[in-house]
């Protein structure tokens, strides 16, 4: 993990986007898309958008672009809404 960045929501939800020195599935090819024209950047962004309740879903820079949110000062993944959901049922791991 390279770069790690957490934005509050106005919804009480939160924004997380990670950045990886690395491709995912770079080492055997598991992150393939299913369908769509893989990118080909030489890392990886990871967006994760959680509700209220902090359960949501994430996508990546698998087939997306990366593009700068200069409102939130971050790196994001451009046209959030259009991406294929990478990383499904995303939640906290609970502190036990």
């Amino acid at each position: 993990m390279r770069y790690a960045f957490r934005l509050s929501q106005p919804d009480g939800g939160e924004r997380i986007v990670l950045a990886t020195d690395r491709r995912l599935g770079d080492r055997d090819g598991s992150w393939a898309p299913a369908s769509g024209v893989a990118s080909d950047y030489d890392f990886s962004i990871i967006e994760l958008r959680l509700n209220a309740k902090h359960e949501g879903d994430g996508k990546a820079s698998v087939t997306g672009k990366v593009t700068v949110d200069s409102a939130a000062n971050t790196i994001a993944l451009q046209d959030y809404a259009a991406l294929p959901v990478t990383l499904r049922e995303v939640k906290p791991r609970s502190a036990n």
